[in-house]
């Protein structure tokens, strides 16, 4: 998945109030709240509630869904003909039991706990991804110390942030054009990265060669820069875009230890190199379970078919990313392989909500109840996605892409128009129907 800027959130079709071009999380999360006040979308919404089963009956050609509320502790029952799937599949926090042990404060970076007071405290942050790099950078000049532990150092290229003059606002506040043509712009630039991610495909050299002069350029310590230098193929990674990372990391209060981590003594982190750190808040930027796919929601499909247990066995098999052939009616945004290595995902899952709509009301002028992709369509999807994945640089090193087997689960191998091309029609001829 690729960082996003705001010029690509479309839920709004134009937005000309962001203070820069990679705002925080705080002014993201005001404009969802935005939108979803602007389409009055709150009383169709039930929050601190959670999903434990969605059981298909084939009797009644149902979904039986159960939920929770998390407030009450009351559970009940509902009853649908479609059910859309929303989870994604970064959102399970990986918090590896090593660090269970820390007797100091624990938290993970997607369970951020804004109580906690870091200045002057020694901090400690395990990882070296996309949250890691964010936050090392976000609390430098905050901590006394900040500990950065992270075996696999990141390929990271320099983003291009910046505040949006008044005036720029207005004129595209006046000129809608002139936005649409700044999106456009920055569209296609991340279109034409996606070329990073062919092996053999001339000139994709000029990339690595271009993070690593900037990382020489940036890192003035010999010492240092080399081990915040990638042992590993340029892009099979998550490609990482920072300002101002490795600046911070020369800083006097940071030090980068890569060194696996041994132990975990009371509120000490022992590494392999004999280095001994007493911390007073330790960060787990480790992931997320992603091949964990929908749990710990239940999804049991036609003929009793456990969704989430068939797809750790084997791998997950859906058509065009979405639905599934063992799920009738049960659609899925930004589900297995349909994740990204050089864009916005916020295109992938409206090109879906397009395809889904299309299909509910192809469904309902036809008077159709039921559908699934037929097993031929599905079957021959999968296996040239499949085909065509193991040809990317993906393949090339271990990555939260693949999983336990090795199979690469979550990226789409292909740019963004192309989804957009195979999901503009709803074709009915590719599903079976009742």
């Amino acid at each position: 998945m690729f960082t996003d800027t705001n010029n690509l959130l479309n839920y709004i079709p134009i937005c000309t109030d962001w203070s820069q071009v990679y705002s925080s999380s705080s002014e993201i999360l005001q404009y969802l709240k935005n939108v979803t006040k602007k389409y009055d979308l709150y009383p169709h919404i039930k929050l601190n509630t959670q999903v434990n089963d969605a059981l298909w009956d084939e009797t009644t050609q149902k979904w039986h869904v159960t939920v929770l509320n998390k407030e009450t502790k009351k559970k009940e029952t509902l009853l649908y003909d479609i059910v859309i799937s929303g989870t994604g599949l970064l959102r399970s926090p990986n918090i590896p039991k090593e660090f269970e042990s820390f007797k100091g404060k624990l938290m993970h970076s997607g369970q951020w706990d804004h109580t906690v007071d870091l200045t002057d405290k020694i901090v400690g942050i395990v990882g070296s991804g996309s949250s890691a790099i964010q936050i090392i950078s976000s609390i430098s000049n905050t901590v006394k110390e900040l500990h950065c532990y992270q075996r696999k150092p990141p390929h990271v290229v320099p983003r291009l942030q910046g505040n949006y003059w008044q005036s720029w606002k207005l004129i595209c506040n006046y000129f809608p054009p002139v936005m649409w043509l700044h999106r456009l712009l920055i569209f296609i630039l991340f279109e034409l990265f996606h070329l990073t991610f062919y092996p053999n495909i001339p000139g994709r050299r000029t990339f690595k060669d271009l993070a690593t002069m900037y990382r020489k350029i940036q890192v003035k310590n010999p010492e240092l820069e080399k081990r915040l230098s990638p042992s590993f193929e340029f892009g099979c990674k998550r490609l990482l875009f920072h300002e101002s990372y490795y600046k911070v990391c020369e800083n006097s209060n940071v030090t980068i230890h890569t060194d696996k981590i041994i132990e975990i003594m009371k509120n000490n982190v022992i590494c392999q190199d004999g280095s001994k750190t007493k911390l007073d808040v330790l960060i787990l930027a480790t992931g997320y379970k992603a091949s964990d796919y929908m749990d710990p929601m239940n999804v049991v499909g036609k003929d009793s078919i456990k969704i989430n247990e068939i797809w750790k066995q084997d791998k997950p098999s859906l058509y065009l990313g979405i639905i599934t052939n063992k799920a009738p009616n049960f659609f899925l945004l930004l589900g297995p392989n349909t994740l990204l290595g050089h864009s916005s995902v916020i295109w992938m899952s409206e090109c879906q909500v397009n395809y889904i709509i299309q299909g509910i009301r192809i469904m309902m002028s036809r008077n159709v109840r039921v559908i699934r992709p037929k097993e031929s369509k599905e079957k021959n999807y999968m296996e040239k996605i499949t085909s065509d994945l193991n040809k990317m640089v993906w393949a090339k090193c271990d990555s939260w892409y693949r999983d336990v087997r090795g199979n690469i689960t979550q990226l789409y191998p292909y740019k963004l128009t192309s989804y957009w091309i195979t999901m503009r029609r709803f074709n009915l001829e590719d599903y079976d129907t009742a």
